[in-house]
């Protein structure tokens, strides 16, 4: 029988205390270490902790987007002062509006006609619930019962509309639309720092208002009384106006205002494109372009869609490569970061929030705002060490933090370990900027990097497996951006560390970093798989185990040469307590996530020339040992086709396999598990897979046919035949003592046991 596995903490090699690095540790009185109590972590089987990492990661962790080209609250002012006051003072609860002296500054500005005509050959109308038809039949370019069309009659009843929505969808250009189509000629920008009071005295003659960025709070709602006076003033004065506000404003009374969304984006990249030269290419072909197309999978603010329309129309016209299109994706996002970060409009509460966001993209909302103000804490420290952090716990909205993120809130179901659960999650629109805003805060702004590396390593130790999984994906992006100092200061202590969660992470941040692209990975772990210090070797035996069918080849090499170090190196004090084992459950997980990649068991594929590969290293010795282990745990997992048994999988689809290479493979695994069932170490859990196997194609008529293909292949001799003979006829299926039927029915696959 295969031994248990053991943990180190009893191995007898002493070994040096791993170096914790410049940054310290987050446990203290304010952070206190989130991991469990000493004994309370158990190993998990190598196979169990690739599919965690899968599981948990984010999407674009494993795709090939995510490989980046490229270089990479304000307080409240108590009192007054000054020689002149002009605006709100707001003194205690009330509010007293001064007025000292001549306000000779000027509130208002001229739009230019020119602008807003340019502007309208390119908008494109949002759809809504009436009829197109009827709406082209009255010469209007929209539907009544779009978002344009409440908007637009509001404003022609009450001559003002308040307009809401994100910063980003557009809706200046809408406000500007909507000005013109009541028939505006002349427009002027109105200055939003005004109060609601004082809009009214600044209207003038014949002439189309906008405020852009209307702020309103309950300290300063927009009242019913306020939109009366203006709607007076503006009729007598043959006049409109559009206030445009945010996505949640404060609107009392019957005020009411219209949310703003703006068409899907490929209509709007469209409607940017129809009055551009694109040198007799149609637009339709061009939109087909998987470079566009990948812009265009998901939503994107229509100032950048009418950039790219520029850049389609330069490449339309031979002036822009394919390449410039498809790196605008990631241009965008870089800007959007920088614009984040390198601003003062985001207060460092929202800056740690965005870090957060972009670690726990696509996870539960509580945990990002959660460890978000955790990573606030620490930056804090940083920033300002004489000042405890005050974390506003009540302060602004979840919605109003998820959209000034440019980010979406949506529901959706989590497998956890009690069973599917629906949560709240988030995840920013641009699935490239997570990443882009990583690199951008760890290459961009050093300074933050303590924090970032004390707030990493306590995540790395959460009892919650998202989060420690987060945790190596956020490592693994550093490392893609700066791996020497990603290895120093994260993933090299991680992997010396005593704690399993930590090692694993160690794993789980190579395994991820190798996904992005990240170079020297395989080296790292070719290097630590025969390292003396048997922490290292730990962690790259893990490692493999999650990313070595990438490259299986190699892997399994370095496995073996792993065990002939081991060998070499003689007697249980240099080694780990269970170092075979945990080498073989590495060599089985490479070898059945090899066999599940597209081609693997064809003429050339790794599965095709792994497998017979080991059936000659089961001649005696180490290597025998490590064969055989690697077959028996190769049994367990059961992540097939219907909850088959992968190995058992991968022997039935070989049989579709042209040419010799699929008949190879049959015979090479059949030829394995003779020597499983033979050994007397292995024997006992062969047999007990096999149990699992019969019972498990009960329900499943392919496996059935794959075992009673496999059967004969097993029962060379007559020694072979008694041992599954016996198997088939003495299982037993619950409280039922007959065996099952599909035991009696495998049992007819078997020539007849000689008589005695």
């Amino acid at each position: 029988m295969i031994a248990p596995y053991e943990d180190s903490a009893t191995a007898g090699e002493p070994a040096p205390e791993a170096s914790p690095g410049p940054y310290p540790d987050p446990a203290g009185p304010d952070f206190p270490e989130a991991g469990a109590e000493p004994g309370a972590e158990a190993e998990q089987h190598a196979w169990d902790s690739r599919r965690d990492l899968y599981r948990h990661s984010p999407g674009i962790m494993l795709g090939h987007s995510a490989q980046l080209g490229g270089s990479l609250v304000g307080g409240d002012q108590h009192g007054v002062s000054g020689g002149q006051v002009a605006g709100d003072v707001i003194l205690g609860g009330s509010k007293v509006e001064y007025r000292i002296g001549g306000d000779e500054e000027e509130h208002s500005g001229e739009i230019r006609a020119a602008e807003v005509e340019a502007l309208a050959r390119s908008f494109v109308f949002p759809p809504g619930t009436g009829s197109a038809r009827e709406a082209v039949a009255r010469g209007d370019a929209w539907e009544p019962g779009s978002p344009f069309g409440l908007a637009l009659a509001r404003l022609r009843e009450h001559r003002v509309a308040v307009l809401s929505g994100p910063a980003t969808t557009g809706r200046r250009a809408a406000a500007l639309m909507l000005l013109r189509a009541v028939g505006s000629t002349a427009y002027r920008a109105l200055d939003p720092a005004l109060s609601p009071g004082r809009l009214a005295g600044e209207l003038r003659d014949g002439c189309g208002h906008l405020i852009h960025d209307f702020p309103t709070s309950a300290e300063q709602p927009l009242r019913e009384h306020h939109l009366r006076a203006l709607s007076e003033k503006l009729g007598a004065a043959g006049s409109h106006l559009v206030i445009v506000v945010g996505s949640h404003p404060v609107v009392h009374g019957d005020a009411g205002h219209v949310p703003w969304q703006p068409p899907e984006p490929p209509a709007l990249l469209h409607g940017h494109l129809r009055h551009k030269n694109l040198a007799g290419h149609s637009t339709k072909a061009l939109l087909a372009l998987p470079e566009v197309r990948a812009v265009l999978r998901h939503r994107r603010p229509p100032a950048e869609l009418a950039a790219f329309a520029d850049r389609i129309a330069a490449h339309a016209q031979g002036l822009l490569p394919l390449t410039d299109l498809a790196s605008f994706g990631h241009d965008a996002a870089e800007r959007q970061v920088r614009a984040w970060f390198d601003g003062t409009e985001q207060t460092l509460h929202d800056k740690a929030f965005l870090i957060a966001l972009a670690t726990f993209n696509e996870a539960p909302y509580p945990l990002t705002a959660e460890l978000g103000d955790v990573l606030f804490g620490l930056l804090q420290r940083i920033e300002n060490p004489g000042e405890p952090a005050r974390i506003p716990v009540f302060g602004t909205s979840s919605a109003q933090r998820v959209e000034h993120a440019q980010a979406d809130r949506y529901r959706e179901t989590e497998e956890t370990e009690w069973g599917p659960v629906l949560q709240t999650k988030v995840q920013f629109r641009d699935p490239l900027t997570a990443i882009t805003l990583l690199r951008e805060v760890w290459t961009g702004h050093p300074s933050a990097r303590p924090a970032l590396v004390a707030w990493l390593r306590r995540l790395a130790d959460d009892p919650r497996p998202v989060v420690r999984t987060r945790a190596a994906s956020t490592a693994a992006a550093l490392a893609r951006a700066d791996l020497p100092s990603a290895m120093a200061l994260l993933i090299r202590p991680w992997a010396f560390e005593s704690r399993l969660r930590a090692r694993l992470a160690a794993a789980n941040a190579l395994a991820l970093a190798h996904h992005l692209g990240t170079p020297h990975v395989p080296r790292v772990l070719r290097e630590w798989c025969t390292a003396d210090d048997h922490r290292l070797r730990r962690a790259a035996v893990r490692t493999y185990a999650l990313v070595g069918d990438a490259f299986a080849g190699e892997a399994v090499e370095a496995l073996l040469a792993a065990v002939r170090a081991m060998e070499a190196r003689g007697g249980p004090a240099r080694r780990w307590p269970g170092e075979l084992d945990e080498l073989a459950q590495s060599a089985s997980a490479v070898l059945l996530a090899a066999g599940q990649n597209a081609g693997a068991w064809e003429a050339g594929g790794a599965a095709a020339e792994l497998w017979p590969a080991l059936v000659p290293l089961t001649r005696g010795g180490q290597d025998r040992d490590f064969v055989l282990r690697t077959v028996v745990h190769a049994c367990g997992p059961a992540d097939g086709a219907g909850g088959r048994p992968l190995l058992l999988d991968l022997f039935d689809r070989a049989e579709a396999t042209a040419g010799t290479a699929g008949a190879l493979l049959r015979q090479s695994l059949a030829a394995l598990w003779r020597m499983v069932l033979k050994d007397p170490q292995y024997s006992a859990s062969g047999l007990a897979a096999m149990r699992d196997w019969v019972r498990a194609a009960g329900d499943d008529p392919d496996a059935e046919r794959a075992l009673a293909e496999l059967l004969p292949l097993l029962a060379v001799s007559v020694e072979d035949t008694k041992r599954l003979v016996y198997l088939l006829e003495n299982l037993r299926g619950g409280a039922d003592p007959a065996p099952p039927a599909v035991a009696l029915r495998l049992r007819g696959a078997l020539p007849p046991p000689p008589a005695p």
